[in-house]
């Protein structure tokens, strides 16, 4: 499953009310460590285990300044993940273990 990327509050708000857990990395193309995570996070994407069960977003804070700061993103990389528009978890600048602990984390929470 592709990362799709959010540009407007509006896309971000569809995407973060699906009735399954959806993570949103929020990053910048300044930021080293969001070039570092963010291939982790496109490869966990595409596993089967998270594939279908959960959804993978981004936003850039730069060309979405707006998302950005309606979801209260301070430093990057972050990932936050909700479900049913409420967030259920955050880690900021993950490892990547940490990362696909998260996502797994989130995974086990698919539709009730």
């Amino acid at each position: 499953m592709a990362v799709t990327p959010l540009k407007s509050s509006a896309e971000f708000e569809k995407a973060i009310a699906e009735d399954r857990p959806v993570v949103v990395k929020f990053c910048a193309t300044w930021a080293n460590l969001c070039r570092t995570i963010g291939p982790v996070f496109e490869r966990l994407s595409a596993l089967p285990a998270f594939s279908g069960v959960v959804g993978f977003y981004q936003v850039d804070i730069d060309e979405a300044y707006e998302v950005a700061q309606k979801a209260g993103v301070g430093p990057v990389p972050v990932f936050m993940a909700f479900r049913d528009g409420i967030k259920i978890a955050e880690v900021v600048a993950p490892a990547p273990d940490a990362l696909q602990e998260l996502i797994g984390r989130v995974s086990t929470m698919g539709n009730a």
